[in-house]
């Protein structure tokens, strides 16, 4: 039986993981669905193969959707929606990301 922090943690982690599949979806008009974006997708080059105009795209998103400012050059470092969410809770480790 899994602990109940230890669920709590991952389930946040999941809604996490598809907000952020969401704002990516809703901001550049992609055509997917969340469940169908893998978490280690690469959002630049391959997989998505997103440019720099989606990047100040979703720079707006996560500003809106998440409360958090990021760089361009932040932005293309974070190469999948993981790392995406990594960052995300780590640099908000009070907020939203971990309620």
């Amino acid at each position: 039986m899994i602990n109940p922090a230890l669920r709590e943690k991952i389930e946040r982690r999941k809604r996490l993981l598809t907000g952020i599949k969401e704002e990516l979806i809703d901001r550049l008009r992609l055509d997917f669905r969340a469940d169908e974006i893998d978490d280690d997708t690469f959002l630049f080059g391959g997989g998505l193969a997103l440019d720099s105009i989606a990047a100040a795209d979703i720079i707006v998103g996560l500003q809106f959707r998440f409360g958090v400012i990021l760089s361009e050059e932040k932005i293309l470092a974070l190469q999948t929606v993981n790392t995406l969410a990594d960052f995300l809770q780590t640099e908000h480790a009070g907020g939203f990301f971990t309620n």
